[in-house]
């Protein structure tokens, strides 16, 4: 009898977290497609900072519970940050296009080894981390437009161990796309969109737990 309870039990438990799986798999490939769409409908240049900035407020809209349409919900979060994402976070998308631009045209060329390539690379991958950590912390903290890209750059240089794990789930990500590029227009950006934003909400909720308990002298 006690055999069984168990795995009465049990079953609904795994049931429940299949259904939470395929759920999360569903939202990233929305996020996915509604990034290239809103990407799309500001021209690229003026679509991928405000597309990035609603992807990122919903996702975190979604963790704390709350069920909403999404393509209304990204139309309208679009449409509200489309100045300010663009002002706060397009230099950093800017940055990372032309230097992604840069390092692709050298490794096509085979001169990533060289020592201009491998500053390049270094320089790309600081610059997509501090955009990627903008990002979140434009849908999670008030800030002035100025302060995003700056206060991110000073949270990465002061919190490395999670910039590591960051870091390892953009290679994760660029590699599963590599290996099976079919993914690439489906899964990708959404993947990566979703999953920063979750462990950087992690990450900012951890440190300023930390941060108050400092003030508070424990």
């Amino acid at each position: 009898m006690e055999i069984l309870m168990s795995t009465s039990t049990a079953s609904p438990t795994w049931a429940l977290r299949l259904h939470a799986m395929f759920d999360w798999v569903l939202w990233i490939l929305v996020v996915n497609a509604l990034w290239y769409v809103f990407t799309l409908l500001g021209a690229i240049v003026l679509g991928a900072a405000p597309a990035a900035a609603a992807a990122s407020a919903l996702t975190r809209r979604r963790l704390r519970g709350e069920v909403f349409p999404a393509v209304p919900a990204f139309w309208r979060e679009w449409r509200r940050s489309f100045v300010d994402a663009n002002l706060a976070l397009g230099p950093g998308f800017a940055v990372v296009a032309l230097l992604g631009l840069g390092v692709g045209g050298m490794a096509v060329s085979g001169s990533l080894g060289s020592p201009f390539g491998i500053v390049s690379l270094v320089a790309l991958t600081v610059a997509a981390t501090v955009t990627a950590i903008a990002v979140p912390m434009y849908a999670h903290y008030d800030l002035p437009r100025r302060a995003y890209l700056v206060t991110a750059s000073r949270w990465m240089l002061r919190n490395l161990p999670h910039v590591f794990v960051l870091v390892l789930a953009a290679v994760a990500v660029v590699a599963v796309s590599a290996v099976v590029p079919g993914i690439v227009p489906f899964l990708s950006t959404g993947a990566w969109i979703t999953a920063s934003t979750v462990m950087c909400l992690g990450f900012f909720a951890a440190n300023d737990r930390r941060l108050e308990e400092q003030a508070s002298g424990r």
